[in-house]
């Protein structure tokens, strides 16, 4: 940030989850792992797709198709592992590709209210669209704490019901 800039930087990780790319806070990413098997979790929370054990700790694993309500993943295609800090603890988040960093004003990021009437509460806000490098593409700022609030699947199933057979 220059001096007198009263607008500061945030520093956003994109990843591709689908069809679309969405972007968390990059001061919560802690690492980027390639894929790796998943150990089930018998009778588990919901949003828990499994454990993924790294370095002595088994973290829960998140994958952000399922928890974004799309389909599975193609055969053959492998995730890749962000781990992401939640509060104290830190959860695998699965995602499609890690793209990149996205460097954007503050005031660059705009509310996401409204954006899924009746459906999850999944986002913080809406960046891009606008001129510049990074800014052009429209991506959603994921919270990564509703993604481990279990009310969130059921929302998910809920508005898919109301969208109608596929």
């Amino acid at each position: 940030m220059s001096p007198g800039n009263a607008d500061p930087v945030v520093e956003l990780c994109a990843v591709a989850v689908g069809e679309a790319e969405y972007v968390i806070d990059l001061r919560r990413v802690r690492e980027i792992l390639p894929a790796t098997d998943l150990v089930p979790v018998p009778r588990g929370p919901e949003w828990v797709d499994g454990v993924v054990h790294l370095r002595g700790a088994a973290l829960p694993a998140v994958d952000a198709r399922r928890r974004l309500g799309l389909p599975p993943r193609p055969e053959g295609q492998r995730p890749r592992i962000l781990l992401v800090a939640v509060g104290r603890r830190t959860i695998a988040l699965l995602v499609d590709a890690v793209v990149g960093v996205v460097r954007l004003p503050r005031s660059a990021l705009r509310p996401a209210e409204g954006l899924t009437p009746g459906g999850p509460r999944l986002f913080l806000g809406i960046c891009g669209g606008g001129a510049g490098r990074g800014a052009a593409r429209l991506r959603l700022l994921l919270d990564v704490k509703a993604l481990l609030q279990a009310s969130a699947p059921e929302e998910a199933r809920a508005a898919r019901r109301t969208e109608g057979p596929a």
